[in-house]
């Protein structure tokens, strides 16, 4: 594969942003339908428990193999060649594989098939993240968009098809890496396209991991806190509880693509923004953007109490109601989620790293404190104490960005 960067980025239509977006948006419908074919076809609220407690284990590890490799190829001040992150890429994927291997070896109580199966697919994941960074540092949102997009749909239909011709999970889930596989190969012909731009120095690994590393800490915290409850109800629950929280929480899934995707729409033009105006005009965009979708996620909370629990036994079965105490906890933690993207956003432009890693990290801290409450303090029920731990990590991860990015707009300034 050949080391190269277009010298050349595209400007950004608005229709090539809808793609993109609709990308991610496809790419959380398909997992959404797992999910549910799961809860329909398979075991029900137990299946859905196990995967569920499967993708807590895994997708951390991988976010760790990840090296923040995309945002530091995004941001970073200093241009290296497009090998030195292919590299770097392929040692954190085998590195991450060698984690999992030695979980199950203290763990073997693991359901190995489905542990084995949700590993391979996350190994294309990760390629892909790579390789989009590549379209991504060129503008051209509009190649991510269609090669997320025809991931996604590759994945719902031979979901469907797998699970209805086995009633397997680890089955189903391993042939979904098939589309990812189709998808990749398609993503790496227009990479090995690319012209080599001369100014890319080789190597950089030293600098590229200092950068990546703090980003590293920050993202796989990010992911824990994510699975953070599911962790905790794996310990004082069954697999079907933890199911019946999982099918709820897609909604901060979807609140945490939502913002994960603005991320990515935004980064590009808040670094112009930041070499044009400043950093204080920088500041003042995130703040707009994030007053906006905290705005609309406030008027969807009560239709999400209200509605919630009759749709979520309409969709996945009468196993999975919820209360409305257990939707008001859980719209309370969605406040904040999208909007903590925007001013992560913000850090990585102004290249503060760092600092990102420790807001995880106290996010975190405060939801394995409450998570322990909950544990050892009788009276409890599981799942408002698995909302209560979302809901801590949430808030304390929005409040951490936020002072993090008004800092360091004042050093910049």
């Amino acid at each position: 594969m050949s080391d190269t960067v277009d010298l050349k980025p595209v400007r950004t239509r608005a229709i090539d942003r809808y793609i993109f977006a609709g990308g991610s948006l496809s790419w959380a419908i398909a997992q959404w339908f797992l999910v549910w074919l799961f809860a329909r076809v398979g075991d029900g609220a137990a299946a859905v428990g196990q995967y569920s407690l499967t993708l807590a284990i895994v997708t951390p590890v991988f976010i760790i193999g990840q090296l923040g490799l995309r945002t530091v190829y995004l941001s970073l001040q200093t241009s290296f060649t497009w090998k030195s992150y292919l590299i770097l890429r392929l040692i954190g994927t085998g590195a991450a594989i060698v984690i999992i291997v030695a979980y199950y070896q203290i763990d073997p109580s693991a359901n190995l098939p489905l542990l084995a199966a949700v590993v391979a697919v996350r190994c294309f994941d990760v390629y892909h993240d790579i390789l989009y960074a590549r379209f991504q540092r060129e503008n051209r949102l509009l190649l991510i968009g269609l090669h997320s997009i025809t991931n996604s749909v590759l994945t719902m239909i031979i979901a469907f098809a797998a699970i209805m011709l086995t009633h397997n999970i680890a089955l189903t889930v391993l042939c979904v890496g098939i589309g990812s596989a189709l998808v990749a190969a398609s993503a790496q012909r227009y990479v090995l396209k690319v012209p080599r731009d001369p100014a890319a120095a080789p190597g950089g690994y030293r600098q590229i991991l200092r950068a990546g590393v703090p980003t590293t800490i920050s993202e796989s915290l990010a992911a824990l806190s994510l699975y953070l409850p599911i962790l905790f109800l794996s310990v004082i629950a069954d697999d079907a509880t933890t199911g019946v929280f999982a099918t709820a929480a897609y909604l901060l899934t979807a609140a945490n693509l939502t913002g994960d995707t603005l991320k990515d729409i935004f980064i590009t033009s808040f670094r112009w923004t930041f070499e044009e105006s400043g950093a204080r005009k920088l500041l003042r965009r995130a703040h707009k953007v994030s007053g906006v979708l905290i705005i609309l996620v406030v008027v969807a909370i009560p239709i999400i109490i209200f509605a919630g629990s009759p749709v979520l036994e309409f969709i996945y079965g009468d196993e999975f109601a919820l209360t409305h105490l257990e939707l008001a906890v859980l719209s309370a933690a969605m406040i904040p989620v999208a909007s903590s993207y925007i001013y992560e956003a913000t850090l990585n432009v102004l290249n503060a790293y760092a600092g990102q890693a420790w807001i995880w990290f106290m996010a975190c801290s405060l939801g394995v404190g409450v998570g322990f409450l909950v544990i050892n303090v009788p009276g409890i029920p599981p799942m408002i104490g698995a909302m209560a731990v979302a809901f801590t990590t949430g808030w304390g991860r929005f409040i951490g960005a936020l002072s993090l990015a008004l800092s360091a707009q004042r050093r910049a300034t």
